[in-house]
C-alpha cells in the first residue's frame, strides 16, 4: 500500500513537470496519453479522489485491585463512598476499523459505585452512546433534643436512634442518531433516566400534629423513585432553514416510599386515625418543541423555538399547560461587533382541585371545608440585547440589557404582587494584558418591582474578575473574587405589615498557584473562602391574635478550605502524588426573640464549628510488557467543635486503600 501511494505521487510529480515542460497548451493535452508515455497505469478519477483511512491497532486496558474501607464513628467522613471492602475492576478499549468504532469505557468499585460508557458509530450514518454514573450518598441521621423535658405540649419520639442512612443514586444516558446517507438529516432518540435508592431519615410530627400536643418525630423511610425522560426527534435542512422537531414524555415514579402512616390524636380539624404524612406525588409530563434556524449568512441569522408542555400531579389531581416561544436575531455589521436581540414568551395555565380530603388506613375520608387555593396562572415576556464588540486582538467586552415582565391570577389568594417587572443589566470584559497575563471582570446590576416572594431583592449587585498569570513554564498563578449583594426594603408577611427589611451578602475568593520545583517534582497550593450572611426579620406566629416580630436575624456559613499537592517522578516509571486539604467552617442562627432563647437556645442547636482534614497518596510503577501497580491511600477525619454542646457528636475519620494491577495491550 505504501509503495503503491509512493508510486502515485512520484507520477503525478513527474506529470506535472513534463506539462510545464512540454507547454502543453489546455486545448491540446491529453492527460492519459502523457500518463501512458511514462508508464503509469491509469485509475478512474473516483478512485484517484478516495480517502483510504490509515491502519489503527485496537488499544485496551484492564485494572483488577482490591478495596479496603474502614470507618470510625462517621461513615459521612467520606460523603460519597460506600464505605464496604470490594474488588475493583476497570478497563478501557478503543477498536477502528472503518467504517466501525467502538469504544467502551468502565470503571466498578463497589457494588453502589460504579460508571461506564459506550460509544460506537458506523460511519456518519448511526452512531450510538450510552453512559452510567452510580454514586452513593452518606446520609446524616439528626439524633432529636427535648426541649423541655417537663413539658407536657411538647416532645420527642426517636424511632430510628443509631440507623445508618444512604441513597445509590444511578444515571443513565442513551443517546441513539440515524443520518440519511449523502443529505443532512437525521433522526435520533435521547433517554435519561435516575433512580434513587436505599433508606433517609424522615423528620415529621405525630401527637395531633397541631398546637397544644406536638410531638417531634424520627424514622426511617425507604426510597425506591425512579425518574425516566424520552425523546424522539428529527432535524434537518429544508431549503434556506435548519428544522428540529422532538417529542418529550417525562414520569417521576415511586416504586417505594410515596407516603408514610402514623397514628395522630383527634385535632379541630378530623378524627384520631393512623393518616398519610410525608407524601411524595408521582408526576407526569410531555412536550413538543420545533426549533427553527435560517442557513447562516455573513452578517445576519435568525432561530425561533415553539414549545408546548403539559405537566401533570397524579397524586393531588393538579396540572399545568406551558406555551413558550422564543426568537433570536443575530447582526454582525461588522467583524469585530455583532448585536442578538432576543425576545421569549411563556404563558402558564395552572389548575388544581377545589378542595381537599385525606384518608386514614382503614379507608374513611374526611373532606377539608375550606376551599383550595386556586393556582397561579400567569405570562411573561422577556426581551434582551446584547452587543460583543472586539476592538483589537486580545479585548472582548460585552453588555447585555434584559427585561422581564410578569403577569399573574389569582395572585391576591397568595398574598402576592398581579405583576412583577425587572430589568437587569450586565457587563463584562476579557482582556488579554499581555503574554501569559489574562484579566476577566463582569458586572450585574438587577432590580425587581413587586417581587414575587420574600426571598426576592428589590435590587442585587453581582460582581466579579479574575486573573490568570502564566510568568513562565514553571510557574502559573490564578486568582478569582466575587461578591452578590441584595437588598429587600419590605417583606411580605399576610399577619402583619411591621416586617421591614432583608440583605445578604456573599463573597467568594480563589487562589491557586504551581511551581515546577524540578525537572521530575512540581507543587500546587490553593486556598478559597466562602461567606454567605443573611440578616431580615421573621415573624412568627403565635396562640393569641398579635404575631411576634423578631428584628435583623442573622444567619451565617464561612468556609476556608487549603489544599497542596505534590507530583513526582522520582526515576523513570514511578510516578508518586501527595495531597492534604483542610476545610474549617463555621455557621450560626441568631434569633432575638424570647421564645426561641429558652428553656435551650434555638442559636445553641443550630451553631456548627467542624474541622475537616483529607490526606491522599497514590503511587504507580511501570513493569515491563504493559503491566504496572498502583496504590491508593485515603484518609478523612471530622472533628465536630461543638460536639458536646447538646450531647450529639459528629466526629469520626475513615479510611479507604486500593491496591491494582493494570495491563495495557496496543
Amino acid at each position: 500500500m505504501m509503495k503503491s501511494n509512493i508510486k502515485k505521487i512520484i507520477g503525478f510529480l513527474i506529470l506535472s513537470l513534463a506539462i510545464a515542460g512540454r507547454g502543453y497548451s489546455a486545448d491540446e493535452f491529453d492527460e492519459h496519453k502523457l500518463m501512458e508515455e511514462l508508464g503509469i497505469e491509469h485509475v478512474e478519477d473516483k478512485e484517484k479522489i478516495s480517502y483510504q483511512f490509515p491502519e489503527i491497532k485496537p488499544e485496551a486496558t484492564v485494572f483488577l485491585g482490591h478495596r479496603l474501607a474502614d470507618s470510625h464513628d462517621l461513615e459521612r467522613a467520606f460523603e460519597y463512598e460506600y464505605m464496604k471492602d470490594s474488588p475493583v475492576f476497570s478497563g478501557d478499549l478503543k477498536l477502528f476499523r472503518f467504517p466501525h468504532r467502538l469504544q467502551l469505557d468502565f470503571d466498578l468499585n463497589n457494588r453502589k459505585d460504579y460508571q461506564g460508557d459506550v460509544h460506537y458509530a458506523f460511519g456518519e450514518l448511526f452512531i450510538a452512546r450510552w453512559s452510567n454514573n452510580t454514586f452513593f450518598h452518606n446520609l446524616e441521621n439528626i439524633n432529636l433534643t427535648d426541649l423541655d423535658t417537663s413539658s407536657s405540649i411538647y416532645g420527642i419520639d426517636i424511632k430510628d436512634k443509631n440507623a445508618e442512612y444512604g441513597i445509590k443514586s444511578g444515571i443513565n444516558n442513551l443517546l441513539l442518531r440515524l443520518k440519511t446517507p449523502d443529505f443532512p438529516a437525521h433522526a435520533y432518540i435521547r433517554t435519561l433516566n435516575v433512580n434513587r435508592e436505599g433508606e433517609q431519615q424522615q423528620r415529621s410530627l405525630s401527637g395531633t400534629g397541631y398546637f397544644q400536643n406536638v410531638q417531634r418525630a424520627t424514622q426511617k423511610r425507604e426510597i425506591d423513585w425512579n425518574t425516566l425522560t424520552y425523546t424522539v426527534g428529527a432535524n434537518s435542512h429544508l431549503g434556506p432553514v435548519e428544522v428540529d422537531f422532538s417529542h418529550a414524555e417525562k414520569r417521576f415514579d415511586i416504586r417505594d416510599g410515596e407516603v408514610m402512616h402514623n397514628f395522630y390524636e383527634a385535632s379541630a380539624f378530623r378524627p384520631a386515625g393512623t393518616f398519610p404524612h410525608n407524601q411524595f406525588p408521582e408526576l407526569k409530563g410531555s412536550s413538543n418543541e420545533i426549533k427553527i434556524h435560517n442557513n447562516y449568512t455573513e452578517s445576519l441569522s435568525a432561530s425561533a423555538t415553539f414549545s408546548l408542555k403539559e405537566r401533570s400531579n397524579k397524586t393531588s389531581g393538579a396540572t399545568a399547560d406551558i406555551f413558550k416561544g422564543t426568537g433570536i436575531l443575530q447582526w454582525t455589521p461588522l467583524t469585530r461587533l455583532s448585536l442578538f436581540l432576543r425576545y421569549s414568551h411563556i404563558d402558564t395555565d395552572a389548575d388544581n382541585p377545589n378542595t381537599a380530603s385525606i384518608k386514614d388506613i382503614n379507608g374513611s375520608v374526611t373532606t377539608y371545608t375550606e376551599s383550595v387555593k386556586p393556582s397561579i396562572s400567569k405570562t411573561t415576556d422577556i426581551v434582551s440585547l446584547t452587543g460583543r464588540y472586539k476592538p483589537e486582538t486580545g479585548v472582548m467586552l460585552l453588555a447585555r440589557y434584559q427585561f422581564e415582565n410578569i403577569e399573574r391570577d389569582n395572585a391576591d389568594d397568595w398574598n402576592l404582587e398581579d405583576s412583577t417587572r425587572k430589568n437587569t443589566a450586565l457587563f463584562s470584559a476579557d482582556i488579554k494584558v499581555m503574554k501569559g497575563l489574562k484579566v476577566k471582570a463582569n458586572y450585574i446590576h438587577r432590580t425587581i418591582n413587586s417581587p414575587s416572594y420574600n426571598t426576592e431583592p428589590d435590587n442585587s449587585d453581582e460582581g466579579a474578575a479574575s486573573i490568570s498569570w502564566l510568568p513562565s513554564a514553571e510557574m502559573n498563578f490564578l486568582l478569582n473574587y466575587s461578591i452578590a449583594s441584595e437588598k429587600r426594603n419590605y417583606l411580605v408577611f399576610s399577619e402583619t405589615q411591621d416586617a421591614k427589611d432583608r440583605k445578604t451578602r456573599t463573597d467568594n475568593i480563589l487562589g491557586s498557584g504551581t511551581f515546577k520545583l524540578l525537572n521530575n517534582l512540581s507543587f500546587t497550593a490553593s486556598y478559597a473562602f466562602l461567606r454567605y450572611k443573611i440578616q431580615q426579620d421573621i415573624v412568627y406566629d403565635s396562640l393569641g391574635d398579635v404575631p411576634l416580630i423578631d428584628s435583623n436575624v442573622s444567619s451565617k456559613d464561612t468556609a476556608h478550605v487549603y489544599s497542596a499537592s505534590f507530583d513526582y517522578v522520582p526515576v523513570d516509571k514511578l510516578n508518586l502524588v501527595a495531597l492534604v486539604s483542610h476545610t474549617r467552617s463555621t455557621g450560626e442562627f441568631l434569633p432575638n426573640s424570647q421564645d426561641l432563647l429558652g428553656p435551650i437556645s434555638i442559636s445553641s442547636l443550630s451553631r456548627q464549628k467542624t474541622r475537616d482534614t483529607v490526606y491522599q497518596v497514590s503511587g504507580e510503577y511501570e513493569f515491563k510488557y504493559g503491566f504496572s501497580g498502583a496504590i491508593d491511600f485515603k484518609y478523612s477525619d471530622i472533628e465536630d467543635i461543638l460536639s458536646d454542646a447538646n450531647g450529639n457528636s459528629q466526629d469520626g475519620d475513615a479510611y479507604i486503600i486500593i491496591l491494582r494491577i493494570k495491563k495495557r495491550w496496543g
